[in-house]
């Protein structure tokens, strides 16, 4: 994500994350967090909801609990 991979690893891991679940998991979660933390730069007011934060609060406990 921080940079270019050659050719053969960028390939790879693209393959990899066909394959792997926990690794397309994770790798959308960095996506989502790079996102957002984009936005709070533009945007230093911005605020999740309560019901988002319930949301990843509960996502997190979920995680925590099946691990």
């Amino acid at each position: 994500m921080d940079e270019k991979l050659p050719f053969w690893k960028n390939l790879s891991l693209k393959i990899h994350l066909l394959l792997c679940r926990s690794c397309q998991n994770f790798s959308k979660q960095l996506d989502f967090l790079r996102k957002i933390s984009r936005q709070t730069r533009a945007n230093p007011d911005f605020q999740l909801t309560d019901e988002a934060k319930r949301r990843i609060a509960a996502t997190l406990s979920d995680k925590q609990t099946s691990d």
